[in-house]
């Protein structure tokens, strides 16, 4: 019956480690792409806000995407923003835009766009952290 018990603790164990690392995995995505932009948004200009998109999630919510226009190297660019829920900006408003001066389409806002990349990695991390902390307790206690 021991050997039993032992095996489920075990399964259980490594679902929950499993499941931590599925977590994690976008946290560590998300966190390279911000880190990415950060890296290679090194120009920065401003750049003009033109319209606000949303888009309705499926609690019923509104997000709200702030589409921006900005002049690289005398050509025009137009992107989209991050998932803004409050502080969005008017149209017409100036914003700071971060651009890649490789690839100038590349762009960022800054103070939004890194915000939201910032609080999923720390969202899906901390969700992922639960799990694991859970099977280290198992470990620990039961000395599997």
């Amino acid at each position: 019956m021991d050997i039993i018990i032992s095996h489920l603790e075990l399964g259980l164990v490594l679902t929950l480690c499993g499941l931590g690392a599925a977590f994690w995995l976008p946290a560590i995505i998300i966190g390279l792409i911000s880190h990415g932009k950060k890296k290679n948004c090194t120009m920065n200009t401003v750049g003009l806000v033109i319209r606000i998109n949303s888009k309705s999630s499926g609690d019923g919510s509104l997000s709200f995407y702030p589409v921006y226009e900005y002049y690289a190297n005398g050509m025009k660019y137009t992107n989209e923003g991050a998932s803004i829920k409050h502080c969005v900006p008017q149209v017409g408003t100036k914003v700071p835009v971060m651009y890649n001066p490789a690839k100038p389409k590349q762009s960022y806002i800054p103070g939004y766009d890194n915000k939201v990349y910032k609080i999923l990695a720390i969202v899906f991390g901390i969700i992922g952290c639960i799990p694991i902390l859970v099977c280290t307790g198992i470990l620990f206690f039961t000395g599997i």
